[in-house]
């Protein structure tokens, strides 16, 4: 025990390092070895959750008995009645198995965090800090796609796949990833400690192209950058680095053609379709306006409790993506690939008020804390998870969500000013 408690925070960092990487790097359902894997690795936290709750029972019963674990318990119960029971319209891929190891081990994090009250965010960047080089290892042996980038094949494909999920979920968790590193950076300097990761987590951002974590990764630095000047010359100073960085990076995106085609080319398709009143059904832009259409119509029919699990994947009204068999054209079944409009439209208003509560109250009780890391990080959070919940449905199949918003929790319910 007295070894344990010698080396609590290097465990600590490798217990949150390792849930996150068998959750979000290997997944669940690849094979029942993925799944061991992860029951194997729950059940190291929680035992040593169980020895640090036999000798503090304070911090273990905060990380266990609060309002972040009653989000998750009620709305968790609130999907099991609705896949389950099959409530509405029959979707019928709900799994208690794969629900219970999406919550469990962020609430198993949130518990070791509590246990390191004074270090929070130091494990966070440093067990993120390893998740980026293991994701990324993860992806070179698991994508295929990267042999196609690096041999020219095909140059503007875009890579990050791994087995949890494709380029674009990696995306998102790389800028969730990368905000406590950015934090340990700038407030705390230490730049020889995270700008390798930096470097590599913001490179896989760019090489999956992904529109959501691309914005807030801009939005995230600037929070960071503008909050840690001390004085208004080096805000001035910073603002003028940040507009001279926007130029440069949106010269590159735009002018050299692997960029451009991986990014730029998205963007471009992005303000055009949001302009356009007919839905090009080729494009991803097209693709979500039809969606949202048919939400506008629709979501009236049961607008409070909705019309039931992944309900509008199930609707004739979703074929909206266009594929090609032997040249000819056919439409297959979207789902709505918006956190916000599927909590609507599957659950109602009862479903969508079960969820956003908390994050809703994250960002009061941050904010009116008046402590400078809580708010920062609070706020470079939510945003990010703003876009995160605008490109895709989060609450069922991810972690991420409820790793995210525990993390911001503990953060305030242990944070100190710089």
């Amino acid at each position: 025990m007295e070894l344990i408690n010698k080396n609590k925070k290097v465990l600590s960092i490798i217990l949150v390092a390792s849930l996150i990487f068998a959750r979000s790097n290997l997944g669940i359902t690849v094979n029942k070895w993925v799944l061991l894997i992860n029951v194997f690795v729950n059940a190291l936290g929680l035992v040593f959750c169980g020895l640090m709750f036999v000798q503090d029972k304070k911090q273990i019963k905060k990380g266990m008995l609060n309002p972040a674990v009653a989000w998750a318990v009620i709305f968790s119960a609130l999907v099991f009645v609705y896949g389950h029971f099959k409530i509405g319209t029959l979707s019928d891929f709900y799994s208690r198995q794969f629900a219970i190891m999406t919550v469990v081990p962020a609430v198993v994090i949130m518990m070791i965090l509590f246990s390191n009250e004074k270090d929070v965010v130091e494990i966070l960047a440093k067990a993120g800090s390893v998740i980026i080089f293991t994701t990324l290892i993860t992806s070179l042996l698991y994508d295929d796609v990267w042999k196609e980038w690096t041999n020219g094949t095909i140059s503007d494909s875009r890579v990050g796949a791994t087995p949890a999920g494709s380029c674009v979920d990696t995306a998102n968790m790389m800028i969730i990833l990368l905000i406590p590193i950015i934090y340990q950076l700038y407030f705390k300097k230490e730049i020889k400690k995270y700008i390798l990761p930096l470097i590599l987590g913001i490179f896989q951002i760019f090489a999956s192209g992904s529109k959501a974590a691309i914005i807030p990764l801009g939005i995230v630095f600037v929070i960071m950058i503008v909050s840690a000047a001390k004085d208004k010359k080096t805000l001035r100073r910073n603002i003028i680095v940040l507009a001279v960085l926007a130029a440069i990076g949106t010269v590159v995106v735009m002018t050299v053609p692997l960029f451009y085609r991986i990014i730029g080319s998205r963007f471009i398709e992005l303000f055009t379709g949001l302009g356009s009143d007919e839905y090009d059904l080729h494009t991803s832009t097209g693709q979500r306006m039809a969606v949202a259409a048919e939400f506008k119509k629709h979501f009236g029919e049961t607008p409070l409790f909705g019309h039931g699990f992944y309900a509008f994947k199930e609707m004739a009204y979703s074929q909206l993506e266009e594929y090609k068999v032997n040249g000819v054209i056919h439409y297959r079944h979207l789902q709505i690939h918006n956190n916000f409009m599927e909590l609507l439209f599957s659950y109602g208003i009862v479903g969508f008020v079960l969820y956003y509560w908390f994050p809703v109250y994250l960002a009061i009780k941050s904010f009116m804390s008046k402590n400078k890391q809580v708010i920062v990080l609070t706020l470079s959070f939510l945003v990010s998870f703003f876009f995160i919940d605008l490109g895709l449905d989060m609450y069922y199949k991810y972690m991420l969500p409820y790793f995210t918003y525990f993390v911001i929790y503990t953060i305030y319910k242990t944070g100190r000013d710089n």
